[in-house]
């Protein structure tokens, strides 16, 4: 574990003056089948109750309207449609069509505009981003299967406006209750590493906000940024 150190609010990092969402849409999550493992739950209650998404979006900032996020892996589109709730403008991401499919066939249900969310098909390992065209990225349990972790976490950082907030939640690298097995799990220190060789300039991780779970942050530092407000900096973790 690294030393504790100062950290910067990231809620300048997604705007300060939140714009008006264009639908008043209000987010429900899907159901599945199977236990609970990182896109797969028995039920929204359930998953809500161990994924934590209010704590979630607390640490991106909390304020997320009118706020364009990429959900880097949107898989069942949990947090696509947690996010829509929150007022944010969604890009959906992934590499599997039908998951997509299902997205868009739920937004159609909700009556979501193209500009509230839209899908997009990118293969693994590609962010699919056009420079400077979102606000932030969100990366939920999917860290571990990008095959080229430098040149994915570059294409990100191209594709997010300064100061380029990057958001990204993973299992503790440890035996928990609940997640994935150890051969699909990886270390906050190692993500950060990365992290910092991709141009982003302040990195940080909270290992114990939310339950067997680690959420790491990075931005590219530009001096304006406020220190941390009203959050605990106890298990907060920061690269040097």
């Amino acid at each position: 574990m690294r030393e504790l150190t100062c950290a910067f609010l990231l809620v300048a990092a997604i705007g300060c003056t939140p714009s008006e969402p264009a639908d008043n849409a209000t987010a429900t999550t899907p159901s599945t089948t199977t236990g609970p493992t990182s896109d797969q739950t028995a039920g929204t209650a359930e998953r809500d109750a161990w994924q934590m998404p209010q704590e979630v979006f607390l640490l991106m900032g909390n304020d997320l309207r009118g706020r364009t996020i990429a959900d880097l892996a949107a898989r069942d589109g949990y947090f696509t449609f947690k996010l829509i709730g929150m007022g944010a403008n969604v890009i959906a991401i992934d590499d599997d069509p039908q998951a997509l499919a299902a997205i868009e066939a739920r937004k159609k249900a909700m009556g979501l505009s193209d500009a509230r969310l839209r899908t997009r098909l990118v293969p693994l390992g590609q962010a699919g981003l056009a420079p400077d065209e979102v606000d932030a990225c969100l990366l939920v349990h999917s860290y571990v299967r990008i095959p080229d972790k430098k040149l994915y976490l570059t294409q990100v950082f191209q594709g997010t406006k300064v100061p380029k907030p990057l958001f990204i939640l993973e299992w503790l690298n440890g035996a928990t209750p609940i997640g994935p097995p150890a051969s699909e799990r990886i270390s906050s220190d190692r993500i950060m590493d990365d992290i910092g060789l991709a141009g982003y300039s302040d990195v940080g991780a909270y290992s114990a906000k939310i339950p067997h779970q680690v959420f790491l942050f990075a931005s590219l530092q530009t001096g304006d940024e406020a220190p941390m407000e009203g959050m605990p900096q106890d298990q907060l973790i920061t690269a040097p």
